[in-house]
């Protein structure tokens, strides 16, 4: 059911423009908000449950932080409540699908979501749904967590039913446990995965029962094997974040922000839109020179060349180059980033 229409004026204030995302939810749209004469993001969402709407918007509206999207306003238009935010430039799985993003620039827009729910936790409030598209991107490219449309109250003992996209669910809330902060904890290493595999955990997996098996028992590819370029310091964060016992992973929001402050490299491994009909690319710069890992078909089927070229300075190039199985890619490509990450 569609909850607005474009030209549509919501409480008397907000002039919806064009009509941004949708899903369960409802819906966000782009508007104008009237009384100031200034474009805002304007969600509409599908329920009537005048109540719960007016709980959130007391809660949202005193978020205030540089780390969350703000909300200007939250009420109930003709029982539809809305949030008024700031409108963002992306959300972050427009800037890492389908690659991925280098490593660093993932874990700076990730530090920064971290403490933006860092600070909803200590208000009680549970976001229940950290992913890629729920973290945006201001026009002046700093990361804010934002959307709380599904965000739950911690009741007394800091839970709150489980909610949210069941691709970031942890695995207790898909065997019949609430969501907690650890659960937000293992939602925020999923996103992290994602910004630097440019896919989620468990994408590709549409059978819904399927799905929640590979969940509850934690049957994902490791990070590396899609993201060779990643490094292992990285790689075992994610992984210690989503840990399938909730006690395993890091304590909370604000413990996984200070782990992340990986030390700074003197090389980058930054994904790119693969070139010349390869298969993956990848740019390497730093130590005074740049360097392109590229994967290609090999000579026979189920075969594939790995080829690495270095520019170290003016027109000299270098070209290494070397065939697989591609069963083995993911090993070898990893000691090929390992060896120019030394």
């Amino acid at each position: 059911m569609t909850v607005g229409v474009s030209g549509d004026l919501i409480a008397n204030r907000y002039r919806l423009l064009n009509l941004i995302g949708s899903g369960g939810f409802g819906e966000v749209w782009r508007a104008v908000d009237t009384h100031r004469s200034y474009e805002v993001a304007l969600k509409l969402i599908r329920t009537r449950d005048r109540s719960a709407a007016w709980r959130e918007a007391s809660l949202l509206t005193a978020l205030k932080s540089e780390h969350i999207l703000e909300v200007n306003n939250a009420d109930v238009a003709i029982d539809v409540p809305y949030l008024d935010t700031a409108l963002a430039a992306c959300s972050l799985d427009a800037r890492c699908e389908p690659y991925g993003v280098e490593e660093t620039q993932a874990v700076n827009w990730m530090r920064r979501a971290l403490r933006g729910l860092d600070l909803c936790h200590k208000r009680g409030l549970l976001h229940r749904d950290v992913k890629p598209q729920n973290i945006f991107l201001t026009t002046s490219g700093v990361a804010k967590l934002g959307d709380f449309g599904v965000a739950g109250l911690m009741d007394a003992s800091g839970t709150a039913p489980p909610h949210g996209d069941l691709r970031i669910c942890a695995p207790e809330l898909v065997t019949g446990g609430r969501a907690t902060v650890a659960s937000d904890v293992y939602s925020a290493a999923c996103s992290l995965y994602a910004l630097v595999a440019g896919r989620l955990p468990f994408a590709g997996i549409t059978d819904q029962a399927i799905l929640v098996d590979a969940i509850a028992h934690g049957k994902y590819p490791s990070v590396r094997d899609v993201a060779p370029n990643v490094s292992q310091a990285l790689a075992d964060k994610i992984r210690i974040g989503m840990s399938p016992t909730p006690g395993d992973r890091f304590v909370n929001a604000a413990a996984f922000d200070s782990v992340l402050a990986l030390p700074e490299r003197a090389r980058r491994f930054s994904p790119r839109q693969p070139h010349n009909g390869h298969l993956r690319c990848w740019s390497v710069t730093g130590r005074g020179s740049a360097i392109d890992v590229c994967t290609v078909q090999g000579s026979r089927a189920r075969r594939v060349a790995v080829e690495t070229v270095r520019r170290p300075s003016g027109n000299r190039v270098r070209r290494l180059c070397f065939e697989c199985a591609e069963r083995e890619l993911p090993v070898r490509l990893r000691a090929v980033f390992n060896d120019l990450r030394d």
